[in-house]
C-alpha cells in the first residue's frame, strides 16, 4: 500500500501513537500530546466521519505516554536512597591461650570436645546470620486506574444510570467537561468498555463533533456504536 492510500493517522506524525510495539520506547518529552491530539482531530473532521477505533487508540497511547511522564517526574523527585545496611557479624572473642609445658600430652577427648564446641558455635552464628536477613519485595503496586478497572466501571455506570436518568441521550463533552485531560480519557476508554459489555449505547451528532450515550436497561441488546440515520 502506498503512503497516499493509508490512513492519515498511519503516517508520520500520528504513527507514534498507534505502534503500541515501540511506545514504551519513546522519550515522553519529545511528545508534545496536545498539539498532537489537536492536529489527529482536525484530521478527523476533514475526513468527515470519526474513526472510534482509531480515536480509541489514539486516546490509549497518549494516556500511557501522559503516565510516563508523571512517573518520569515522581522519580526526580524521590529522595536519594540510604545505602544498604552492612549485615553485622558477631566475631566471637579470641580463645585464650592455654598455658602448657612443652612436654605436656593432651588427651584425645579434650581435643575431640573443642572440635566439637567450634562447631556449635558456628552452627549457631550461622542460624543467627539467617534469621536477620530480610525477605526482598518483588511484586510492585501497580496503576490503580489498571488494578480496580472493575470498580471504576461501576461507579461510572452507576452515575450515568442514576445521575443522568432524566436525560435520554448524555454527551460525552457535558459528561467530561470538569476534567483534565487524563480524566478524560480514561472516562472515553471506560465508555468503551461499557458499550462492549451491553451497558450503553454510544452515537455521533449530526455535526460528528460530540458522543452521545444512551444507558441500556438489562433486557435491552447488546450495545453498538453506530450513527445517526440521516
Amino acid at each position: 500500500m502506498s503512503e497516499t492510500k493509508k490512513p492519515f493517522w498511519m503516517r508520520h506524525p500520528y504513527l507514534i501513537l498507534f505502534d503500541l510495539l515501540r511506545l514504551h520506547r519513546v522519550k515522553p518529552w519529545d511528545v508534545n500530546i496536545a498539539n498532537l491530539l489537536n492536529a489527529f482531530l482536525i484530521e478527523m473532521k476533514h475526513k468527515g466521519h470519526i474513526d472510534f477505533s482509531a480515536s480509541g487508540t489514539a486516546l490509549l497511547s497518549s494516556s500511557i505516554i501522559h503516565r510516563m511522564k508523571s512517573e518520569l517526574v515522581l522519580k526526580m523527585e524521590d529522595p536519594p536512597r540510604p545505602p544498604p545496611q552492612r549485615l553485622h557479624e558477631d566475631v566471637p572473642p579470641p580463645l585464650p591461650l592455654p598455658l602448657r609445658f612443652e612436654y605436656t600430652a593432651t588427651p584425645l577427648s579434650e581435643v575431640l570436645q573443642s572440635i566439637e564446641e567450634v562447631i556449635k558455635s558456628e552452627v549457631q552464628l550461622l542460624s543467627h546470620k539467617t534469621s536477620d536477613l530480610k525477605p526482598i519485595p518483588l511484586v510492585e503496586e501497580l496503576d490503580d486506574f489498571i488494578t480496580n478497572v472493575q470498580d471504576h466501571l461501576e461507579t461510572l455506570y452507576h452515575r450515568l444510570s442514576h445521575e443522568f436518568r432524566n436525560l435520554q441521550q448524555i454527551s460525552f463533552t457535558n459528561l467530561t467537561i470538569k476534567m483534565d485531560m487524563l480524566e478524560v480519557v480514561r472516562t472515553f476508554i471506560l465508555i468503551l468498555f461499557l458499550a462492549s459489555r451491553g451497558k450503553v449505547e454510544l452515537f455521533q451528532n449530526s455535526d460528528y463533533t460530540d458522543i452521545m450515550i444512551k444507558v441500556k436497561g438489562p433486557r435491552e441488546d447488546t450495545a453498538t456504536i453506530q450513527s445517526p440515520q440521516g
